[in-house]
């Protein structure tokens, strides 16, 4: 089935503009204005969903909050309809729109408190919504400050830029286009693209959008405190347990950590099992610097051989105290209480937003891509017990990981083991 022209080009799978899921407007109307993660990933969605269609020729879509449709999470489709214009900057104009409509339930000039949206979105709300249309920054530019990129990542293509932003709204799909040739419209020809301004200001004003938009800086509200504060300087036991179904791996790591919040980085000494391995290896990590079985690393540029040095610094990623303060932070208001005592707490935070665990060198990050769905259970004394973890590696598959700690107690000192040369 044809929809007057919406048949050709880039973007044209049914679920990219077809009306699946509800509106935007029934949604808003049933629950209430977007917020946190769920804003963010809308917000990305509609973007990316917008370039799809403007690398494939297609403009004028006529967006607003009844057209503009809510599926799964990060996935936003636009139902069909007549076009009204011929340049793309009037989209770019109706998705800040949308956009407003989405954060505060109110259109633009009717009665939407535009003080009320946090200043990056505010930023990128004001430069969609310029008078002059070539000053208006095109949708790939929105999915380039949407994903955090600053204008030193502009040589990244619009390809490259759309599948990450792909990967991280709908991380269980694979990426799902290949590209077509279809006739370029003259509004993507040089020539009008030379007149265009294509949002460097934007990349400049709210490069770093994507954590300000979501308000990632927003602790939770649930009542789980600030678990740096309540550990302070401790030593525990652990065991971490980490499940590949897809193909099926499984790594164990037992031992202890020590944590102090003036030192760069969680410290450990454990035994480390991986795969198939017949027997532990030992393995100390401080800071940056571990030994693997008497082999040095460096964990901050971890070998993929031996098993046990590349996989001790996910150890650390996935179980440290900060990265548990990273996961609530990226979650914000969104992490809820699930536990009838009031201490267990479960969210869901994207990967690239968390920011825990950090080398002497270079923040690492989780191993991960798209969202992160956590499990934390707490004692008594708001000190952690059981953190599971449930997540898309990089590699591509499903990870779950559960770590147990035991025996908080009074801060040990990890010096580190030496070489197998002394």
């Amino acid at each position: 089935m044809e929809f007057q022209g919406w048949s050709d080009g880039l973007a044209l799978r049914p679920r990219d503009y077809l009306g699946e899921g509800e509106s935007l407007a029934a949604a808003v109307a049933a629950a209430g204005p977007l917020r946190g993660d769920a804003l963010h990933l809308f917000t990305l969605g509609a973007a990316t969903t917008m370039a799809r269609l403007h690398l494939g020729g297609i403009a004028g879509l006529r967006l607003g909050p009844d057209n503009v449709m809510i599926g799964p999470p990060g996935q936003v489709s636009f139902a069909p309809g007549p076009r009204d214009s011929l340049f793309p900057a009037s989209d770019v104009r109706d998705w800040a729109d949308v956009i407003v409509f989405a954060a505060t339930g109110h259109r633009p000039g009717d009665g939407a408190d535009l003080d009320r949206l946090l200043p990056a979105l505010r930023a990128v709300i004001d430069e969609c919504r310029r008078p002059d249309a070539a000053a208006r920054p095109s949708a790939v530019d929105l999915v380039r400050v949407l994903l955090g990129h600053d204008s030193a990542a502009r040589a990244a293509t619009a390809s490259e830029l759309l599948l990450e932003a792909e990967r991280r709204t709908r991380p269980q799909e694979p990426a799902p286009y290949e590209e077509s040739l279809v006739a370029t419209p003259f509004w993507r020809k040089p020539a009008y693209l030379a007149g265009i301004g294509i949002g460097v200001a934007i990349v400049t004003v709210a490069a770093g959008a994507v954590i300000l938009i979501s308000g990632q800086a927003s602790p939770p509200q649930t009542g789980v405190g600030d678990v740096l504060s309540a550990i302070g300087r401790r030593t525990a036991t652990f065991r971490q347990v980490t499940e590949e179904p897809r193909p099926k791996r499984r790594a164990v790591a037992e031992g202890r950590l020590s944590f102090d919040g003036n030192a760069p980085a969680t410290s450990y000494d454990m035994e480390l099992t991986c795969g198939n391995d017949a027997s532990p290896t030992v393995v100390s990590l401080v800071g940056s610097r571990g030994v693997a079985g008497g082999v040095p690393f460096d964990a901050d540029r971890p070998p993929v051989e031996p098993c046990a040095g590349w996989q001790a610094h996910h150890v650390r990623d996935l179980s440290s105290p900060r990265t548990i303060k990273g996961l609530l932070d990226a979650a914000g208001p969104d992490v809820r209480v699930t536990g009838a005592d009031g201490r267990t707490f479960a969210g869901s935070a994207l990967a690239h937003r968390v920011r825990g665990e950090e080398g002497q060198a270079t923040y690492a990050g989780l191993p991960a891509e798209g969202p992160v769905r956590f499990t934390l259970r707490v004692d008594a004394q708001g000190l952690p017990e059981r953190l599971e973890l449930r997540m898309d590696s990089r590699t591509g598959g499903p990870q779950i990981i559960e770590t147990v700690y035991r025996d908080w107690r009074a801060f040990e000192a990890i010096a580190g083991e030496t070489t197998s040369n002394g």
